[in-house]
């Protein structure tokens, strides 16, 4: 019934008649039959947005005890779709893997300029009332690109100038606003000329042109940036959107640097900063519910490793750009984190608590003087 449901949402008129689906397909009827149920299946499976043809045969052989079927049956029932025009290939995945969604015969097309696509999807990355569930977040936003366009240029380039770092808290109306203006100029490729009121520059303002390559947010600041290319200091940067002063996008058009992209470039980066990269092994204690705080802080690393060694001890391991953030992440854990590489970091956390001990006896030794 899920199914039927999926289906009547997209436009697929079908229905149930004594115990019996009924596809309506232009002027007749098909009656299920076990070939049928299989085209059905895929059909449903489409109908969350576009899939990898792998995916799409995965899906129906997880239903193999019902359907009893191999993987050429499904591939011959998606060439009868592509035919008949209920599907249709829209791209390539990673590893030219062919992508296929519905057509507008289930699923009307519409069209959205940058301006109003950026603000849906930044809508879905910034309001936690509304969007409690990152499941629902996630399924919205497949059904959202599987109706504008068959040709996703549009929808990628919007989804690649944007990059969170776990889920934004509330931002003020100005702030937003300011970002939407920056994320939309880097989706036109547009300069943009700012002033900018640098950490280290003491209250001096600085006038400066800049490409802006995409918005970045980091919950642990609390704070949207924007990655962009500076062309006084000639070399890609972040500017934090608060310290933006003034700003106003330019007629002029860029070309952003060749094969840049955004989520290649924060890749590894721990949070704001870069630096070298480091390998870490932590060890984590699960006292206090730490493991679910690490999985639910993790999440976005997409190489990190989080494994059970022991009863309630665990293994994280990941490779890092910015130490200096990452150490700042470790004491907030306690003696529940335990640093086992690199040692040089390790060295560094022990010192540090030898002299939290000092300061504390320190103070103990005051106290009992007085």
């Amino acid at each position: 019934m899920r199914d039927v449901a999926s289906l009547r949402k997209v436009g697929v008129d079908i229905s149930i008649s004594a115990g019996r689906i009924i596809w309506k397909c232009g002027d007749y009827q098909l009656h299920a039959a076990e070939w049928a149920m299989r085209r059905l299946a895929i059909l449903s499976l489409l109908s969350e947005g576009p899939l990898p043809l792998e995916q799409i045969i995965d899906g129906v052989l997880s239903q193999s005890a019902e359907f009893g079927v191999d993987e050429r049956t499904v591939r011959r029932d998606i060439r009868f779709l592509v035919l008949e025009g209920y599907i249709q290939q829209q791209g390539c995945a990673p590893g030219d893997s062919a992508v296929y969604g519905l057509t507008e015969a289930f699923m009307p097309r519409f069209t959205l300029p940058y301006s109003q696509l950026a603000a849906v999807m930044r809508a879905l990355d910034t309001s936690p009332k509304a969007l409690a569930d990152p499941a629902a977040a996630e399924s919205i936003r497949r059904k959202l690109m599987a109706g504008l366009t068959p040709d996703l240029t549009r929808v990628s380039l919007v989804s690649r100038r944007r990059h969170v770092v776990r889920r934004p808290r509330q931002n003020s109306s100005s702030l937003l606003s300011k970002v939407e203006v920056l994320e939309l100029a880097a989706c036109e490729q547009h300069t943009v000329e700012i002033v900018y009121r640098g950490l280290r520059s003491r209250g001096v303002k600085r006038p400066r042109v800049i490409e802006p390559l995409g918005v970045l947010y980091y919950s642990v600041h609390d704070m949207w940036y924007v990655v962009a290319r500076c062309r006084t200091a000639q070399d890609v940067r972040l500017f934090r959107a608060d310290r933006i002063l003034s700003m106003a996008v330019t007629d002029e058009r860029f070309e952003p640097p060749e094969g840049f992209k955004l989520d290649d470039y924060l890749e590894g980066q721990w949070g704001v900063y870069r630096g070298d990269p480091v390998s870490v092994r932590v060890r984590f204690y699960d006292e206090f519910n730490v493991i679910s705080r690490v999985k639910a802080e993790t999440a976005h690393r997409r190489r990190a490793v989080l494994r059970q060694v022991e009863p309630g001890v665990w293994e994280y391991t990941d490779t890092i750009l910015g130490e200096p953030e990452f150490r700042a992440w470790l004491r907030s854990f306690g003696s529940s984190a335990e640093v086992i590489e690199p040692a040089t970091m390790r060295e560094e956390l022990i010192s540090s608590a030898k002299r939290m001990k000092q300061m504390y006896e320190r103070q103990v030794d005051a106290d009992e003087e007085r």
